[in-house]
This record gives structure tokens, C-alpha cells and sequence, in this order.
């Protein structure tokens, strides 16, 4: 998951580390998705949601839908 960069030019760099912390997060989230472990996705896209926020008011719908997946998936195992 590539988050788009040209949106922090000009951030400083407290917010170009949030940045990379949102992508490890997304990517291990992705990771977690693909073993079946919905609840540890959630886990990940919860605080990436959270730092984008911080850092843009609003998070990205792309996190959003993620986590949304993991949701479903999990309302369809019970």
C-alpha cells in the first residue's frame, strides 16, 4: 500500500515519520488480512486511521474501506 506522498511536501518532519508509520502500519495490517487474522488487521488500520486523522483531520477513505473489509470478514465467520 503506497500512500500518496505529494500531499505532506512541505509537512515537517514530525509528520513525514507519521506518514511512514501510516504505510508500515497499512502494509502489515494487508499482511495480516491475507493470513485470515481480522481482528490484528483492525488492530493495524485502527491506528493508522488515527495518526491520519491527527494529521489530516480526516482519514483516507482507502483506510476506512480496510478496515471495513476485516469487519465483514469477521461478522462472517460468527
Amino acid at each position: 500500500y503506497k500512500i500518496n506522498q505529494g500531499i505532506f511536501s512541505g509537512k515537517n518532519m514530525t509528520q513525514g515519520n507519521d506518514f511512514e508509520r501510516i504505510e508500515e502500519l497499512v502494509n502489515k495490517g494487508i499482511s495480516f488480512q491475507r493470513e485470515g487474522k481480522h481482528k490484528e488487521a483492525i488492530k493495524c488500520f485502527d491506528k493508522a486511521i488515527n495518526l491520519d486523522e491527527n494529521m489530516n483531520g480526516v482519514a483516507d477513505s482507502n483506510l476506512l474501506l480496510l478496515k471495513d473489509n476485516s469487519l465483514i470478514k469477521i461478522d462472517r465467520e460468527e
